[in-house]
């Protein structure tokens, strides 16, 4: 057999194609691809910023005549948000009083409502595995 065909390339060859220098066009086309990430960047931020100003007016809007939408609204938020952001929009001046309570007892609920399941699940697949054993003996 031919060693050629089985043997590592040298590292010296790894290490020259990193050195290697770009051409103009090539650096040119680098900083154009930076660019527009930089720019999708920027209008992704302005457009967070833009969603959250809106929302905030509206829910003050809302509050003053539907304080049942705006408990709704933020009650659905909590329940989708991480542990960190839920606290985080607890802080809220327009969040409802004591809805934050009522959001950790409903998810608790939902935890325990999931490990019940997984446990039953659980039960159902050890079941199924005893009798599978006896059944091959």
């Amino acid at each position: 057999m031919n060693t050629r065909m089985i043997a590592k390339p040298a590292k010296s060859a790894l290490k020259n194609r990193t050195a290697m220098p770009m051409s103009p066009a090539m650096q040119a086309a680098m900083f154009k691809v930076a660019n527009v990430a930089a720019n999708l960047s920027r209008k992704d931020e302005a457009a967070r910023k833009a969603i959250a100003d809106t929302v905030e007016e509206w829910i003050t809007w809302l509050s003053d005549d539907h304080a049942d939408a705006v408990e709704e609204f933020y009650y659905e938020i909590c329940m989708l948000a991480s542990a960190g952001n839920r606290n985080k929009i607890a802080k809220h001046s327009l969040m409802p009083k004591g809805l934050l309570d009522r959001v950790e007892e409903d998810l608790k609920a939902q935890k325990e409502e999931a490990e019940r399941e997984a446990a039953k699940v659980q039960s159902k697949d050890d079941g199924k595995g005893g009798n599978a054993a006896v059944a091959a003996v």
